[in-house]
């Protein structure tokens, strides 16, 4: 495992999980993790569900193969299915299958048409069920965090953003930079993907985020409190005048709950 993937495991359950717990309970639950990636979200999901299930597919077999040395050193295999697929769309499930679908930290990594992975995790999804989309960059940022720190690189095209990143020295030649991610998305690209389709997205209610970081006492530094304030007014400002949440105007797109109807 790569240096900064030793910890995932522990990074989601006192992150990502807590969220999910936030807005409805996961034990006994159905749950998808759409891009296992090293496993740390899906295995973190194994040890809250109870005697539910989760399922994990991802496109790379290496990823799959990790997170099941995940699962056996947590004793967690026998919660986890995961299918190695050669293609993630169509998916081999279906209809309303999952009470929650997961997409942390994958939607950048999609370098083909993302909306209809979208739309397609919307299918397999249950009514009343919960999509969690997370850990993906904003495309308002122009800069690229998550691959070669450089300005400019999630705006450009895919060609002169490589040759950039290279000629830098900021990325290896012959390695896929769209692949490894250096373009994220916009909030409101995915609510263009979803469309005509029926849902609720929670984080649009007036502080939704704020009631979070205060019930799980994430408010826990002076820097914290001093800025807790302001975030809590632009975030009631964004909600009820503009209907975004406040992390559609931050760098990355976390916790964003999509309730279907």
């Amino acid at each position: 495992f790569p240096e900064d993937q030793l910890y995932s495991v522990e990074h989601n359950l006192e992150t990502l999980i807590p969220w999910i717990k936030y807005v409805e309970p996961v034990e006994n639950k159905s749950i998808f993790v759409f891009g296992t990636g090293s496993g740390g979200t899906t295995v973190a999901c194994a040890l809250n569900i109870g005697e539910g299930k989760v399922t994990g597919v991802d496109i790379n077999e290496n990823e799959i193969n990790k997170t099941r040395i995940r699962a056996e050193a947590y004793n967690v295999t026998r919660k986890i299915e995961l299918k190695y697929l050669f293609s993630t769309y169509p998916l081999p499930y279906e209809n309303e299958m999952f009470d929650i679908v997961i997409m942390s930290s994958v939607i950048e990594h999609i370098v083909d048409e993302r909306g209809k992975y979208i739309r397609e995790i919307f299918r397999v999804l249950k009514k009343n069920g919960l999509l969690v989309i997370s850990g993906t960059p904003n495309l308002l940022y122009p800069k690229d965090k998550h691959t070669t720190n450089l300005y400019f690189i999630p705006w450009l095209s895919s060609k002169i953003a490589y040759k950039y990143a290279v000629k830098r020295k900021r990325w290896k030649e012959g390695e896929d930079l769209d692949y490894a991610g250096r373009k994220g998305i916009t909030y409101m690209q995915i609510k263009k993907w979803l469309k005509g389709l029926s849902y609720n997205i929670l984080n649009e209610k007036p502080g939704f985020t704020s009631k979070y970081l205060k019930s799980s006492n994430r408010i826990n530094s002076f820097k914290r409190k001093l800025l807790f304030k302001p975030y809590m007014i632009t975030e009631y400002i964004l909600a009820s005048i503009l209907k975004l949440p406040i992390t559609a105007v931050m760098p990355y797109l976390n916790h964003i709950f999509i309730r279907k109807n």
